[in-house]
């Protein structure tokens, strides 16, 4: 899993050691969540890897401290899409539309992914990936297209992975 990196969307600052969403942890619990997300393999543009560790973390008292879409993130982190379809489904936020695109395009429902991007609506966190990924994500339908296109063929998987890795913390930094 590569690290977190230095940089944020603009819809959510980060100026400390840690994930901004992680703010709230006292120092251990953080040290242990970010060292659970830096072992764990870089998910997939589809379903898994599944990360036994990081679920189990979930499953401990210390993943109450996160919100419940910040727990729908962890568990598409984990690769249990089921249990963060759970949680994303019923939260009507923007935020939780956007978790529910991103597990239906992991899952391989593209076209549903593309329905529930349209619901998240004008979200700085889009605006700040086609910023800074212009050329895979214009917008979120060609994202999906692109991601659509990698699993297919092999290609541009690589860089597919790297927006998702951003678009995953800058989520999470919001959610």
């Amino acid at each position: 899993m590569p690290n977190f990196d230095d940089y944020t969307s603009s819809s959510a600052a980060n100026s400390s050691e840690r994930p901004v969403w992680m703010s709230g942890l006292d120092d251990a619990t953080a040290k242990t969540w970010v060292r659970a997300i830096e072992a764990a393999e870089m998910p997939g543009l589809g379903d898994g890897p599944y990360q036994k560790e990081l679920a189990e973390l979930l499953e401990s008292d210390s993943a109450t401290q996160f919100t419940s879409l910040q727990r729908s993130g962890l568990w598409l982190l984990a690769g249990d899409l089921d249990r963060s379809h759970t949680i994303s489904q019923d939260e009507g936020s923007s935020e939780g539309s956007f978790w529910h695109g991103i597990m239906h395009r992991r899952e391989g429902d593209f076209g549903n992914a593309k329905y529930w991007f349209r619901r998240v609506g004008r979200h700085s966190i889009l605006s700040d990936l086609s910023g800074m990924y212009p050329e895979l994500h214009a917008d979120a339908d060609e994202f999906v297209d692109n991601v659509a296109r990698a699993v297919r063929s092999g290609q541009i998987v690589d860089e597919c992975l790297a927006v998702q890795w951003t678009e995953w913390q800058w989520l999470m930094n919001v959610s």
